[in-house]
C-alpha cells in the first residue's frame, strides 16, 4: 500500500491542478464578459456566420478558412462593432487571435495591412527586420497585397510594416490622422491591423494574450463610423 502512496499523491495533486486551471479559466472568462459588458458589448451568437463572412473578406486568403467564437457586439457612433476570437484553419493547423472589428472611414476601399509595435520597444534595426519578416511572402498574407514602403516621416514610429495593393501609396489608403491614432494600438495588445472596404480589424497575437479593451476601446471610438 505504501508503495502506491507517491502515485496517489501525484494523482491528487494533478487533479487539483486541473480543477484550479479550470476555475481560473472560468474566472478569467467571467471577468472578460464583465469588462465587455461595461464597455457596452453584448453577446451576439446569431451574427457568427455573418462575422465569418466579414473576416473572410477582410483576410482575403484563399489558403485558409476562418471561424469565429464568442462574438460580442457594441455600438460605435451608431454603427456595429464586434469583439470575438478568430481562428484560421489550414490542413489541421489552427491559429487563433483575439480581435476587435470596427467600421472605419478611409479614402480607399482597397485592402491594407499594418504591423505595429508597442511604444516601449524602440525603433531600431531589429524592429525594421521584424517588420521585413512580418511583411514577407507568408501564406497567411492576403492574396492581393504586397509589401509597401513606409513613408520617411513614419520610419521612427510604431509602424513597422505595411502591406497594400501593388504600386499604392500608404496615404492614399488611409488618412494621416487615422494612421497616427492607429499607431498607438500596439500599446494595448494589437499586433496587426487589417482594413478593407469600410471595416477594420485589430488583432492580438493569440486568444491567450487578449487585447486590452479597457484602453483600446476609447482610442478607437473616435475612429469609427461609415463613410457619408
Amino acid at each position: 500500500m505504501m508503495e502506491m502512496l507517491p502515485f496517489v499523491v501525484f494523482g491528487v495533486a494533478f487533479l487539483a491542478l486541473v480543477v484550479w486551471m479550470a476555475l481560473r479559466g472560468r474566472a478569467s472568462d467571467r471577468a472578460r464578459k464583465e469588462r465587455l459588458q461595461a464597455l457596452g458589448f453584448a453577446p451576439c451568437p446569431d451574427e457568427t456566420a455573418a462575422l465569418v463572412e466579414k473576416v473572410t473578406r477582410l483576410e482575403n486568403n484563399s489558403e485558409y478558412r476562418y471561424t469565429v467564437e464568442k462574438p460580442h457586439r457594441a455600438s460605435l457612433r451608431g454603427q456595429p462593432a464586434y469583439h470575438y476570437s478568430k481562428f484560421r484553419h489550414r490542413q489541421g493547423h489552427i491559429v487563433g487571435a483575439d480581435e476587435l472589428l470596427i467600421p472605419l472611414r478611409r479614402p480607399s476601399p482597397q485592402g491594407l495591412m499594418l504591423f505595429v509595435k508597442a511604444t516601449g520597444i524602440p525603433a531600431s534595426t531589429a524592429t525594421k527586420r521584424i517588420g521585413a519578416v512580418a511583411t514577407g511572402a507568408w501564406d497567411s498574407q492576403p492574396d492581393d497585397l504586397t509589401r509597401l514602403e513606409i513613408p520617411i516621416d513614419l520610419r521612427h514610429t510604431n509602424l513597422i510594416g505595411v502591406l497594400g495593393p501593388s504600386g499604392a501609396a500608404l496615404y492614399d489608403l488611409i488618412e494621416p490622422a487615422t494612421l497616427s491614432a492607429l499607431q498607438h494600438v500596439g500599446d494595448h495588445g494589437v499586433l496587426v491591423v487589417v482594413c478593407r472596404g469600410e471595416w477594420c480589424s485589430l488583432a492580438a497575437t493569440s486568444p491567450r494574450m487578449p487585447l486590452d479593451l479597457d484602453k483600446l476601446w476609447p482610442l478607437v471610438s473616435g475612429l469609427g463610423g461609415s463613410r457619408e
